[in-house]
């Protein structure tokens, strides 16, 4: 269970004994003054129980707990000194300003001689409160009401297929009567509910939760049986598999590598792309190559220009983002593999794997164990001697065409490394 709703102690400790007398009673008062999540958390169970143990008046006096609670309480407020950051939020128009909207005459948007509108949602949705402007706080506060459903719902289907690569709800897009049917209405009922009330919005709390259910830590396997009836696996009668994000698969192969910066914030970065892609007749800007650690920062940080995105990010799948997309859907094609051994990111990334396979296997390691090396740091997991013995193969074969080569070995790894990067089991999680 997520930590706000696990068992708590707290041991009130008196400054000096306090004596009763037979039927005398203690009154105990508790009052909550902190929210969480902008909800009240009330204790909805509390026991309570006294002792004449005098080793808790002692504990009480203890010097070395008390400086350590004094270094809490000192703490404690020094933090709340710490002057937050002003989040900047776009103010109303005032009224003169404020634009009228009419209905467009039979969808013409350039006749709007029909009726003014007034700021409202759906007749479909409960309404907004009748005592309170109609604004967008009005709003903010309305998706997030509790007699207003589709926000939770909404949320946690498209946490679902984070996880599991399909929404219960598959249309992300259009999630509603139009879109397609849950496949788990019930499912989707119940964690909507439990996401809103009993975890109050907490969302490290709900994923917990669902990566600790048997249904998404079962076996990915399929089975011919499973393919035939169930082929996109929605009956979740086995473990999710699902293709990394274009961002991941590049953050993984620098990650492995030991070559992924863990800078955070700042420019966006320009790392390697193919020459030429920014040649276009629309302006004469160029794609400038960012120093040092910028080059291998998280995809995230990625310079992205809309006529002209980041090649291998297009190639898996990433949105233009000259339109709205709401999701990706995966597709598996031939360019994918040319990206993974052929540009100039995972090529690098291949050679760092290289270095890094005789760093963790030792000056004096096999073959073998070099490969093994490696396959751990891609793959996760210890490679069987059938996966061995097909590196082995690729690697003898490398080094005779590079026989030639100076450095044929390092060459000859390297294609190796650049073969794991574009293995299934590298690519899908």
């Amino acid at each position: 269970m997520p930590s706000l709703n696990r068992t708590r102690w707290a041991v009130g400790i008196l400054a000096a004994p306090l004596s009763l007398s037979p039927g005398e009673r203690i009154k105990l008062r508790l009052s909550h003054g902190r929210m969480i999540s902008e909800r009240p958390a009330p204790v909805k169970r509390v026991r309570f129980s006294v002792t004449d143990d005098q080793a808790w008046t002692e504990y009480g006096k203890d010097r070395v707990w008390q400086a350590k609670r004094d270094r809490v309480t000192e703490v404690s407020k020094l933090l709340a000194a710490i002057p937050g950051i002003d989040q900047p939020v776009m103010a109303e128009l005032p009224p003169e300003e404020t634009r009228e909207t009419k209905t467009f005459v039979r969808g013409n948007w350039m006749d709007k001689g029909g009726p003014a509108l007034e700021p409202d949602v759906p007749a479909l949705f409960p309404p907004l409160p009748k005592d309170v402007k109609r604004d967008r706080l009005a709003m903010a506060r309305w998706f997030f009401s509790e007699k207003q459903p589709l926000t939770a719902r909404a949320a946690v289907n498209r946490y679902w297929e984070q996880l599991f690569g399909t929404g219960l709800v598959e249309t992300l897009e259009d999630y509603g009567s139009v879109g397609e049917p849950p496949s788990h209405p019930e499912l989707l009922d119940w964690m909507a509910r439990h996401f809103q009330f009993d975890l109050a919005w907490n969302v490290k709390a709900f994923l917990r939760e669902v990566v600790l259910t048997r249904t998404y830590r079962q076996s990915a396997t399929m089975t011919p049986e499973s393919h035939e009836r169930d082929p996109r696996n929605r009956l979740l009668a086995r473990g999710p598999r699902n293709r990394l994000t274009a961002e991941m698969v590049r953050d993984q192969a620098l990650l492995a590598s030991g070559l992924l910066s863990t800078k955070m914030h700042g420019a966006p970065a320009m790392p390697y792309q193919p020459a030429g892609v920014w040649a276009t007749v629309y302006n004469g800007r160029e794609w400038k190559l960012s120093a040092g650690e910028d080059a291998y920062r998280r995809g995230v940080y990625t310079y992205w220009k809309r006529t002209s995105a980041y090649p291998s990010f297009l190639n898996f799948d990433a949105s233009a983002r000259d339109v709205c997309a709401i999701r990706r859907i995966p597709t598996n094609t031939p360019l994918q593999a040319l990206v993974m051994l052929n540009d100039p990111v995972y090529d690098e990334a291949a050679k760092a794997l290289a270095v890094t396979m005789r760093n963790d296997a030792g000056a004096d390691a096999s073959i073998r164990g070099l490969i093994a090396a490696g396959w751990k740091r891609v793959i996760s997991r210890t490679p069987t001697d059938g996966e061995i013995n097909a590196m082995v193969r690729l690697y003898e074969d490398a080094t005779k065409l590079l026989q030639n080569q100076p450095d044929a070995s390092e060459r000859a790894l390297a294609a190796v490394a650049s073969a794991f990067f574009n293995l299934d089991a590298a690519l899908n999680k």
